[in-house]
């Protein structure tokens, strides 16, 4: 599968990472292209959050996120768990449902971004 193949919840998944780490954006993004449907996809993406949640220092050091992104584990792990969550409701979501495909940027992403880590940062 392509992430262009993603409905636009689906989508929304890689935008909102973006705004929290590139590093994770461009995994989930990548992870699209192992699955077959878009339900398969988003199924793995909850396992590598569930991942990054159960151990987010790992994931942190992993990428050197804290100097490259200044993103700490804190952030990261309380991302993911709210990131896994929409994921969940996505899921739950009828295909229909989920909108037609949505590329494009994000409106106020750095916006986004700051105020994210201002509330994860230690």
């Amino acid at each position: 599968m392509d992430t262009d193949d993603l409905t636009e919840m689906a989508w929304r998944i890689m935008g909102s990472a973006s705004r929290v780490s590139d590093t994770l954006r461009a995994e989930l993004g990548s992870m699209a292209s192992r699955f077959k449907t878009e339900d398969e996809w988003l199924r793995g993406v909850r396992a590598h959050l569930v991942d990054i949640f159960e151990d987010p220092a790992e994931y942190v050091d992993s990428w050197d996120l804290e100097n490259a992104e200044a993103v700490t584990a804190t952030m990261i792990g309380s991302f993911a768990a709210e990131l896994r969550d929409r994921v969940d409701s996505i899921l739950s979501t009828p295909m229909n449902k989920r909108g037609s495909w949505a590329h494009g940027e994000f409106k106020d992403a750095g916006t986004y971004q700051t105020k994210v880590q201002s509330l994860y940062r230690h």
